[in-house]
């Protein structure tokens, strides 16, 4: 066979190794979609234990509770709390979404006549422009956009059946992982090579400053921000405050594009429903972005992530095109444990590290970022 041939194989060798692992991953990826509702759900208690364990932990052993009594205390704590939700907040957020569902069509109405009495203005003033169009493009349809979507929470609302039942899985794996999560990683650990166990350990460091403060971190960022919108928005009778609060909160939660998309449901809906209140909750709701984003946000980022917001960004356009809202909330707590793994294995191969310092990477990274 002659070295022309040989080239032309191992071309062709390498073709078919990358259509073989190609049609791997397509099986692989359409197996996850099938078992995707129980991957959330145990991804959402993995977060709820997450959210959990530092008060878990603190009554633990700042109390004569044991762990089974500390972690009942706070789920009792917990279903206090959705209780009271369910008998107050719950009803008046579907009554507010109803209304928002019904009203649609007439805020799409008063946005093309707000459109026209602004184009109005502007001719009176000599000026060669037509807003009608942009105006039309962009609150009516968000205006009937609005109504649809109200519309489909609607729906998720009424299917309290399935809203329960999950809610009820969550908490029952995240029970279990609150109580015996240290002892189940112990023993796996304790079946590995040290270099395989530190590099365990490592991971799930990372994963625990990543994703534990990231979520607990946005969690205290959307509800004290959904507080303060509801807040503003009921001092100045703007209506559906409830709701516009709730999409607040979830919203501002997402990195770097949240904020806006927190504002734009807000001005929409004070514009086309208590116009006269348009200023002050644009200004207050500037004022309240500029503390979220320069004071709160910023000690919640550093701690949870520690990368470059390029990467940011490519994280967030990955799990946005990955996994939807789910990817952009949580691709940038990932993107923290890569780039805590990238660094382990450049420190390893460069000599400056064992495999079996791995997990003490996690311990230097407070005092690099402090100083």
């Amino acid at each position: 066979m002659s070295p022309r041939e040989r080239q032309l194989l191992r071309v062709l060798g390498g073709l078919l190794v990358a259509w073989l692992g190609l049609q791997v991953f397509a099986i692989l990826w359409e197996a996850l979609g099938r078992i995707a509702d129980v991957l959330v759900i145990f991804g959402a208690a993995w977060a709820f234990s997450y959210v959990l364990s530092p008060l878990v932990d603190r009554l633990d052993q700042r109390t004569r509770l044991n762990r089974f009594g500390a972690v009942l205390v706070v789920y009792a704590a917990i279903f206090i709390l959705l209780a009271a939700a369910g008998a107050y907040a719950v009803p008046r957020l579907a009554d507010q979404l109803s209304a928002l569902a019904s009203r649609g069509p007439e805020l799409a109405g008063s946005a093309d006549s707000a459109a026209k009495d602004f184009q109005k203005n502007i001719e009176a003033l000599g000026l060669p422009i037509n807003i009608v169009p942009l105006y039309e493009a962009l609150p009516g349809r968000l205006a009937e956009l609005a109504g649809t979507y109200a519309s489909d929470a609607l729906g998720v609302v009424s299917a309290t059946a399935t809203i329960v039942l999950d809610l009820v899985l969550v908490l029952i794996i995240a029970f279990l992982m609150l109580m015996d999560g240290d002892a189940l990683w112990n023993t796996f650990t304790g079946m590995l090579s040290k270099p395989l166990a530190s590099e365990a350990d490592l991971l799930r460091i990372s994963t625990d400053r990543s994703f534990g403060g990231f979520i607990r971190g946005s969690l205290i960022l959307g509800l004290v921000y959904g507080i303060a919108t509801l807040l503003i928005l009921v001092a100045f009778g703007v209506p559906f405050s409830g709701v516009l609060a709730v999409f607040s909160g979830l919203f501002v939660m997402i990195p770097f594009f949240g904020p806006i998309l927190a504002m734009v449901p807000v001005l929409v809906i004070t514009f086309l429903g208590a116009p006269g209140a348009f200023v002050p909750v644009l200004l207050l709701s500037l004022i309240l972005q500029q503390i979220m984003l320069n004071v709160v946000s910023p000690r919640i980022m550093s701690k949870a992530i520690g990368i470059h917001p390029i990467f940011v960004f490519l994280a967030l356009l990955l799990g946005a095109k990955i996994a939807g809202f789910w990817g952009v909330l949580l691709g940038v707590p990932v993107a923290g444990v890569i780039n805590t793994f990238i660094r382990y294995f450049v420190e390893v191969n460069s000599g400056r590290r064992r495999r079996t310092e791995a997990a003490e990477l996690m311990e230097e990274a407070p005092i690099e970022a402090a100083q």
